[in-house]
């Protein structure tokens, strides 16, 4: 009888041990990690940086009001998090544009800003469109000073 009593226990025990580390939720194997479409590397970013800086910047330094205009945009996890979500889940978004924009509350000739809007399927044309009638998401943090080139 004690035999079997201590069979019993060594089973659930190695059952339970089993289950901890091959259960889904256990903590031995992380979830695969799903790359987004898109990704490029820091050589390529880089590369995208230096044309901007030898294609576009003098231009637009040239008409920014009074300062080195803004050329990238910060924004934290949380806020892009909560914005996607907003998205997805308010509007039922099928994806997030990225736009340009020029903010002239600092001055008649303004700075660039970049902001972000929800976009859906356009069934008709099977692109997408924006949702115009969602609020988009500004006021990142510019880049510190703000024409400094990738990486910063």
């Amino acid at each position: 009888m004690k035999n079997l009593f201590s069979l019993i226990v060594g089973l659930l025990i190695g059952a339970l041990i089993t289950y901890y580390f091959f259960s889904p939720t256990g903590m031995t194997t992380p979830p695969p990690l799903t790359m987004p479409s898109g990704i490029i590397t820091p050589t390529e970013a880089k590369k995208l940086s230096d044309n901007w800086t030898n294609l576009r910047q003098q231009y637009v330094d040239s008409v920014a009001y009074e300062a080195e205009d803004n050329r990238s945009s910060w924004y934290s996890i949380k806020d892009m998090e909560y914005y996607v979500n907003y998205a997805k889940d308010s509007l039922n978004a099928s994806g997030i544009r990225l736009y340009l924009g020029v903010d002239t509350s600092v001055g008649p000739k303004g700075l660039t800003t970049i902001f972000l809007v929800p976009t859906e399927n356009d069934k008709r044309s099977g692109t997408q469109k924006d949702i115009s009638t969602a609020n988009g998401l500004d006021k990142g943090t510019n880049g510190i000073p703000p024409g400094q080139p990738y990486p910063n």
